[in-house]
């Protein structure tokens, strides 16, 4: 067929079915090259040519590098009429969306001399190739039958999301390989189902070839089901404890299989290459007591060094690095099919170790070429067996504080709630009404439908109730609903969040402690519920939930917080002589107050005559108000922001904002430093040589507001990242003591209690070993608690000044 005749044959297709045809397929169809897209724009709908809008011009512009272009292509829409008007998107009822897929289909098998097509969005994968989800397929090659598909996004989701441009470039680049003959897909031998002999034997190799090992566990019901190993990116074993029905081993088969998978991970001389190792290190050391010695190369992150913003999974990883197509969905598709074989398990985490170990060899080079393996080896890979080991040794729980706090909490929770729905009858007049006060839809429907509150939009969350709150037309009625309400959630979440979390049956809580949690600050720690659903976020523990918190026996806690650390480093970063000149002067004297001399500047009044407290009579001083606007202002918040987190009427607000900027201009022109610096290299690094990348257009202030507190935040927790294994591997350091606790600025250890001051001492010596920053030292000063021996329970709770 010529193109008239296809368009016409199309038609008379669609025609009987009640199909609207708005914009024919269209191109060359003796092309080698078809692209499907979705469904035409109003531009395409207009010229009845498929892309040529918005979104076609960006994909042109795309493949052009790689001399593609419309007069050597076939183009097409899955549906081709307009789904997209200023309502939004339609939806296409799966009748109609059914007939679609199918003429695409019948399409595509009229183009005789296609061998490469470009599946462009989730509806032209569905149509296509049955599969769905182009988020986790795309970058991936498929072959069907004699044709290559070759899957990434929509022009258009590219476009509204600029962080996928460099994503959606390597996935055109994998069709220009997959053009020029260059492509070949990742082929890996599968060995399940090892007898006893087989799985010792592989075991034994692992060990003896002295080759990076790739390891992966797979996890069902609570318990290891399998352990894969690799030594080559094509080849690899999964050690399956079970069949379908039961136990693959007798116990002592079992017994000798982990003593061989024992001296593999346990090796100092193995290699061990894991994508996000953490996990199977510490799910090995506490729930199968396997102690892997250390992971030594970790994808994810590396990864996460190279590109912190991108995602890190295995899925990314596999397109990313790999000519493997997608197969993530492997991991339960196996039993979502009626004929599901386990086998398909096992074999899938064979892929993973494969796949992992390729990664991990593309990774290496590119950490070497962009000169940051020393970094990645050296600091992020050497913290990671203590991030671990904190994991699997946890902090004790004190029970009976935990059960009282669950007791007296569940009983306020209970009241609080009765009093915000006794605050919504009395302001609504009907006694019938109870909306869950923790459905943010029936909140929304009760203070914006029903009571007609007036705030910034339509959201339920704290900042905007506080809008509310102040507004004038906001009667004292409907403010009582707003402040029973803010009570209930405070305690709900204390009661839920920390007094409900779970704790293991040796009475301990087990935390996970992240290296690649905070996107927006990496190298900053974050913590969570470990992979079995107890321990909790760590790092948030209001004060009084740390009461439940408690050393063993015969041990206590002992802490350090770096004193004022991000606004010391802004102040080296952007130069700031009067604060460099105050912080300095605090630390060598130790009781000069760094705040009281930023308000005494601020409000110009004597140093002496600034209160020591933040709070007098229930009443913020002018200390709170200065040391709020250092903690917040460095980092472009604005007023208005400045008001919602100090509680300051916005006028004060204002007022504080102005008089901070007016007495640092160095603020604002290091910002200017760092956006320029970042404009013009697209890049920031820290004093560690941590780098964040820019992946997208610069544009908004949430942007330049992360580029802001990228290096204070980064460094620091690098810094105390740093300080944990620092201290760990000084030989002078107990073997009994161990840091247990990081919350951003400070950790926390156990040790005997014998040994405290001395663990002081070290902690406070790495800890103080400076910073260099534009080539100057910067110290940041430590304080150092600990909670004394002889008291019966030693709280975390319960810390206090350690004199050394």
């Amino acid at each position: 067929m010529n193109i008239g005749e296809l368009q016409r044959e199309f038609a008379s297709r669609a025609q009987p079915i009640g199909l609207q045809i708005q914009c024919f397929g269209d191109g060359d169809v003796d092309a080698q090259l078809a692209i499907v897209a979705e469904a035409p724009g109003e531009q395409e709908v207009r010229m009845r040519m498929p892309l040529v809008g918005g979104s076609g011009k960006y994909l042109w512009d795309h493949l052009r590098r790689f001399g593609i272009t419309r007069r050597n292509c076939y183009l097409t829409n899955v549906i081709k009429r307009q789904l997209v008007d200023a309502a939004g998107k339609e939806k296409v009822p799966a009748n109609e969306l059914s007939h679609w897929q199918g003429l695409v289909q019948w399409e595509l098998s009229c183009l005789k001399n296609v061998k490469y097509v470009l599946v462009l969005g989730n509806a032209a994968l569905e149509a296509l190739s049955g599969r769905s989800g182009v988020d986790q397929w795309r970058g991936s090659v498929l072959t069907v039958g004699e044709r290559m598909y070759v899957i990434t996004n929509n022009p258009a989701h590219v476009m509204r999301t600029p962080s996928m441009e460099a994503w959606f470039s390597l996935d055109l680049a994998k069709l220009d390989m997959v053009m020029r003959g260059n492509w070949r897909e990742h082929k890996i031998i599968p060995h399940i189902d090892p007898s006893p002999t087989e799985a010792m034997q592989w075991c034994e190799r692992m060990a003896d070839e002295r080759k990076p090992v790739a390891f992966d566990i797979e996890v069902t019901a609570g318990e290891t089901a399998c352990i894969g190993m690799a030594n080559s990116a094509h080849e690899g074993m999964c050690i399956n404890f079970r069949s379908a029905a039961s136990n693959r081993f007798t116990t002592a088969e079992e017994r000798y299989i982990r003593r061989s998978i024992q001296r593999v991970l346990g090796d100092s001389a193995t290699r061990l290459v894991a994508q996000n190792g953490n996990f199977d290190a510490y799910w090995l050391g506490y729930k199968d007591r396997l102690a892997v010695h250390r992971v030594w190369f970790d994808t994810l992150l590396a990864h996460h060094l190279l590109y912190p913003s991108a995602p890190h999974d295995l899925g990314f990883l596999t397109t990313q690095y790999t000519t493997h197509p997608y197969y993530k969905n492997e991991r339960v598709d196996w039993r979502e099919k009626s004929d599901g074989k386990i086998e398909d398990f096992w074999v899938y985490n064979v892929k993973d170790c494969c796949i992992t170990l390729a990664c991990s060899e593309k990774l290496h080079v590119e950490l070497k070429r962009q000169k940051l393996d020393d970094l990645f080896f050296n600091h992020v890979m050497r913290a990671q067996p203590h991030l671990t080991e904190m994991t699997v040794c946890g902090v004790l729980v004190d029970a009976k504080r935990k059960a009282e706090f669950d007791a007296y909490y569940a009983q306020l929770v209970d009241e609080l709630e009765q009093k915000f729905l006794d605050a919504v009858h009395t302001a609504t007049g009907d006694t019938t009404l109870c909306p869950n006060p923790r459905s943010a839809p029936q909140i929304s429907d009760l203070l914006f439908r029903r009571l007609k509150l007036t705030g910034r939009g339509h959201s339920t969350a704290d900042n905007n109730r506080k809008h509310i709150l102040a507004h004038p037309r906001t009667r004292p009625e409907d403010k009582n609903v707003i402040l029973a309400l803010a009570a209930y959630k405070k305690e709900h979440k204390f009661y839920s969040v920390y007094v409900s979390s779970r704790i293991d049956p040796d009475g301990r809580a087990r935390s996970e402690y992240k290296q690649f949690g905070t996107q927006s600050a990496p190298g900053r720690l974050s913590s969570a519920q470990n992979m079995w659903h107890s321990g909790s976020n760590m790092q948030n523990q209001p004060p009084k939930a740390r009461e439940m918190y408690i050393a063993d026996p015969g041990y206590t806690f002992v802490y350090y917080d770096l004193s004022q650390a991000e606004a010391r480093y802004v102040a080296w970063d952007a130069n700031i002589p009067k604060w460099k000149q105050q912080f300095e002067q605090a630390r060598l004297d130790g009781k000069y107050d760094c705040h009281r001399a930023l308000a005494s500047e601020m409000f110009k009044i004597p140093y002496d005559d600034v209160p020591t407290k933040d709070f007098v009579d229930e009443k913020y001083t002018i200390r709170y108000i200065a040391k709020r606007c250092r903690h917040g202002l460095n980092y472009r918040m604005g007023p208005d922001r400045l008001a919602e987190v100090t509680g300051l009427a916005y006028d004060e607000a204002v007022r504080a904002y102005n008089l901070y900027h007016s007495i640092t201009p160095e603020l604002r022109k290091w910002w200017s430093e760092l956006e320029a610096t970042v404009r013009r290299e697209r890049k920031l690094v820290t004093p560690f040589g941590r780098v964040w990348r820019l992946m997208e257009r610069l544009e908004g202030d949430e942007q330049l507001e992360a580029i802001v507190a990228f290096k204070p935040q980064s460094t620091i927790g690098d810094k105390n990242t740093q300080v944990m294994y620092q201290c760990h591997e000084d030989s002078a350091w107990p073997h009994t003591a161990r840091i247990r606790l990081n919350v951003h600025d400070s950790n926390t250890a156990l040790c005997r209690i014998a040994d405290a001051k001395h663990v002081g001492r070290i902690m406070k010596h790495y800890a103080e070993r400076p910073l260099y920053i534009r080539g100057e030292p910067l110290i940041i000063p430590c304080e150092v608690k600990w909670v004394p021996g002889d008291r019966e329970v030693r709280r975390w709770s319960d810390l206090v000044p350690l004199e050394l």
